[in-house]
């Protein structure tokens, strides 16, 4: 008899023998629901101790029917799609896996970011169109001297300003949760959002879709920038105002933009973004190698299979949520934990009374 019952929902792999072998080997029954009809995957999940979900949103609503559930994990570094609130009043954990992917999702940064600067991909479509012209009418300028702007600066941005330190670049970063240690490590100015905006001539995105960082990036933030920047966003995509994005382009403020995130998603097929001359755009792909995949998924899965079986998630969302449950005491966080908590601390100093 399984001692415990896992359940994957809409997650879109091809195989879940990862899932499988670590749930099962720990003596628990799993179920992939994934091609399940959708009420058929939610009723399955009613008497499942933990849920594995990609997509699917989960509001109040089903929070309730999951009556028997200790823990929601997201396959992903954010849980953007739980409703983390409710979770916490239903005494559900709320998961995710913050710590993968940071060497993938850099490299697409900078990859995106060195494509926008030497033009790649509108090179690449005069080319494939029959063009050539070895005196481009874009103007295009050396890397060293400039100054990069990251926005946002846990562990992903500052796998960026690593792996960019040898290019003779001042780097600069605003983050009000981050060790100033951290930074001076990494020869990272930290600054205010408005300085890195006005000092910047390339602005690289790394928050988290918090209330707060909703819109982040908008009018009055392009206003401050000065004309010729480029933008890259490998974060999430509500985190920029996209309307705000193609008036800052028209204006010449932008030169260039590099996306892989959106506000919807996958990117509706009439969307400006797609075509757009002075957008480079990628499919949320930012994330993805074999490695990180497969170190996703296990994490998710044994993060669920801790929980089910009376233990504490090394990551969750929802710190506040084992205040609860009567076992913040038995918790020991991770970095990106202690990070979290810090924020959470900081947030309720500042909150009116």
């Amino acid at each position: 008899m399984p001692q415990f019952k896992v359940v994957s929902l809409d997650h879109g792999y091809p195989t879940t023998e990862i899932e499988e072998r670590i749930v099962t080997q720990a003596g628990g029954a799993y179920l992939n629901a994934d091609r399940f009809p959708i009420e058929e995957a939610f009723r399955a999940c009613e008497d499942a101790d933990a849920i594995l979900l990609r997509w699917r949103p989960i509001g109040a609503d089903l929070l309730r029917r999951f009556h028997q559930c200790k823990i929601i994990v997201r396959y992903g570094v954010g849980t953007d799609n739980v409703d983390v609130v409710a979770a916490t009043e239903a005494k559900i954990i709320v998961g995710h896996v913050p710590n993968y992917c940071f060497e993938e999702v850099s490299d697409h940064a900078i990859a995106l970011l060195l494509g926008c600067i030497r033009q790649i991909v509108p090179l690449h479509r005069k080319l494939s169109e029959g063009g050539w012209d070895m005196n481009p009418s874009h103007k295009m300028w050396r890397t060293p001297g400039r100054t990069l702007g990251l926005i946002g600066f846990g562990h992903i941005a500052q796998a960026v300003a690593r792996k960019m330190a040898g290019w003779n670049m001042k780097i600069i970063a605003t983050d009000p949760f981050v060790d100033p240690a951290r930074a001076e490590s990494l020869s990272v100015e930290l600054t205010s959002l408005e300085n890195v905006c006005r000092r910047a001539d390339y602005i690289s995105l790394h928050v988290p879709l918090l209330p707060e960082t909703r819109g982040l990036i908008s009018s009055q933030q392009f206003s401050w920038m000065k004309p010729g920047i480029i933008l890259v966003n490998t974060a999430r995509g509500p985190v920029l105002d996209a309307n705000a994005l193609l008036a800052a382009i028209d204006h010449g403020v932008v030169a260039s933009a590099g996306l892989d995130v959106f506000e919807n998603e996958p990117l509706p097929k009439e969307s400006p973004l797609r075509r757009h001359p002075k957008i480079t755009v990628t499919d949320h792909i930012a994330w993805y190698s074999e490695e990180s995949e497969a170190e996703l998924r296990a994490t998710a899965a044994e993060e669920a299979v801790r929980v089910a079986l009376g233990g504490l998630p090394r990551s969750l969302a929802n710190p506040e949520v084992l205040h609860r449950l009567g076992r913040f005491h038995e918790w020991t966080p991770n970095d990106t934990a202690r990070w979290q908590l810090r924020r959470l601390e900081q947030l309720q100093k500042s909150a009116p009374d």
